[in-house]
């Protein structure tokens, strides 16, 4: 019973998903991982759970116990996330400041297993010797995440003559894989970096050190001719809330077709070599229009979703 309630509480946090069917922008810009994982909300959270608890029999005479397991749940779902990219508002609603390590991916296959390995041994051995294994061994992943991050910064850092903005992101499927971004103002050069390869990894984007393909991005495109249009797509007040969200904006692409211009916009903390990016936010515009606002759906390439009012003001 005790691992139902904390495992409960631990997936309560995400619980802010349903608003990404309300409006997807606003949800990545203002709501995901704002209240709901706020460290200062968590004793809130925690007396909510641990009420809805209180129609179990064995949780109405352990109301200290509930409630403490409840805020176990929810805090180490928070200090998890805080290991990803994308940021959490843990002051909330004191301060919208983001706050993120950036050493874990925001799936990471090996914390999951070591997770799931904890929580099957710990129902067929109950006590605490299982959860304090599982939690060391949690922990000396992560220190070691953290440790592979700085020797991959190192690696690429000395092979750049200027290196004053780098960033080296965590990816999928290998502690071993690393995204460096190098950016200069509105312009990068991004490249994916094996720490186990000599030249192609097993996935051949990813290469080895001596071996690393840079690529141009920009956020204004590479047609001079075009940027006017295109930083007149981004420069849009309704394209605000893309703009507070994303921290290394893209130009994705531009479409013209039948009178109408689209420029749309990713995040290269999202933009993986060998799947189509999660978040392409974009502005449309017809001959003698006004912009609107649109997301091109996930895993498609032109299927698209008008975004509600309530983001365009």
């Amino acid at each position: 019973m005790r691992l139902a309630v904390a495992g409960t509480a631990a997936a309560f946090p995400d619980i802010d998903y349903l608003s990404f069917w309300i409006d997807p922008l606003l949800f990545l810009a203002d709501w995901h991982r704002t209240a709901t994982h706020s460290l200062l909300f968590m004793p809130v959270w925690a007396g909510l759970l641990a009420s809805l608890w209180m129609y179990s029999h064995w949780a109405r005479s352990r109301w200290f116990t509930v409630y403490a397991l409840c805020g176990l749940g929810v805090t180490s779902h928070i200090l998890l996330d805080l290991l990803t990219v994308f940021g959490i508002r843990i002051f909330y609603p004191f301060s919208s400041s983001l706050y993120a390590i950036g050493t874990s991916f925001v799936i990471d296959g090996i914390v999951t297993i070591l997770l799931a390995a904890t929580l099957l041994y710990s129902l067929r051995h109950p006590g605490r010797r299982a959860a304090m294994s599982g939690l060391l061994l949690l922990s000396l992943y992560l220190g070691a995440q953290w440790g592979l991050r700085s020797h991959a910064y190192r690696i690429v850092a000395a092979q750049l003559s200027e290196a004053s903005d780098l960033h080296l992101l965590p990816q999928p499927f290998s502690p071993f894989y690393w995204q460096a971004i190098n950016r200069a103002g509105d312009e990068y050069r991004v490249a994916y970096l094996s720490l186990l390869a000599k030249d192609k990894a097993i996935i051949d984007d990813y290469r080895g050190s001596t071996a690393l393909e840079w690529r141009q991005e920009s956020l204004l495109g590479n047609d001079n001719s075009l940027v006017p249009l295109i930083d007149e797509a981004w420069s849009q007040p309704l394209f605000l809330k893309f703009r507070e969200f994303a921290r290394f904006p893209v130009l994705y692409r531009l479409d013209k077709e039948g009178g109408e211009a689209c420029a749309w916009f990713t995040d290269l903390r999202y933009t993986l070599p060998y799947m189509t990016p999660a978040f392409r936010y974009g502005m449309c515009r017809r001959h003698g229009q006004a912009w609107r606002l649109y997301r091109l759906k996930r895993f498609s390439h032109n299927e698209r979703q008008a975004l509600p009012t309530i983001t365009q003001h």
